[in-house]
């Protein structure tokens, strides 16, 4: 099993809600499970392994909210609003500013 590291999900989450958030850079956090395991090429298995820890969900899922919470954390993304990952400026900064690298994060032109 692969995962990234933590910090090598922070860019591509950002680089993926700027690229598919539409103008005001929101998502709902179910748009973004799909889309990042096949930016790092997981397997199906990968994708629906328990979490290790043995409560109830997903473990890609879950690593992906936590790397949702440490982008909050860094003030990277607005977490006020509940089911709504939004970047905060600062996130739009950094996003502009990386996207080149996450093209392939991009779902329609």
């Amino acid at each position: 099993m692969y995962f990234p590291d933590c910090q090598e999900m922070d860019e591509p989450l950002l680089c993926f809600i700027y690229y598919n958030g539409g103008s005001n850079y929101s998502v709902r956090p179910s748009e973004t499970y799909e889309p990042l395991a096949g930016f790092f090429m997981l397997s199906e298995e990968d994708k629906r392994r328990p979490r290790p820890d043995g409560y109830t969900g997903v473990h890609w899922k879950n690593y992906v909210q936590w790397a949702r919470q440490r982008l909050i954390n860094h003030g990277f993304l607005d977490g006020s609003t509940r089911g709504i990952w939004r970047l905060s400026p600062a996130g739009v900064n950094l996003a502009s500013n990386v996207a080149a690298r996450y093209t392939a994060l991009r779902l329609s032109d």
